[in-house]
């Protein structure tokens, strides 16, 4: 059992505690109610988007389809298709661009020139 004496170290002592409990309550899982990140854009047209040097890719896209790739980091990347001449696709910071994707469908990896080791994968189905 914890004695304190002296009427600081019962603050300060509260204080440590309450802190401590405070941040563990918002160290809770996730929000069940909170949205799913949106995959659309206001025309309707379905996104990739970059956030955190990281491609956030929808599961499924229609051949042929419009989509928007929205760069949500400070520098720029690029969406660049593993084979070569599919598609190449350069957005800066802050900027969206929209492309056609493959009308055959299939599994098209793509990478990040300047960020090698950011990758992911366009399904065309």
């Amino acid at each position: 059992m914890l004695t304190l004496t002296r009427p600081s170290l019962l603050l300060r002592w509260a204080a440590v505690c309450c802190a401590l409990v405070l941040g563990l309550a918002g160290c809770g899982g996730a929000d069940s109610t909170a949205d799913p990140p949106d995959s659309t854009a206001p025309d309707g047209a379905v996104v990739i988007t970059i956030s955190d040097f990281e491609y956030d890719v929808p599961e499924t896209v229609e051949p042929g389809a419009e989509i928007t790739i929205r760069n949500e980091d400070s520098m720029g990347h690029t969406v660049t298709s593993d084979e070569e001449g599919v598609f190449d696709v350069v957005v800066g910071a802050g900027e969206e661009v929209t492309f056609t994707v493959p009308s055959e469908a299939g599994e098209y990896p793509f990478h990040c020139t300047p960020h090698p080791n950011m990758t992911a994968t366009l399904v065309v189905g």
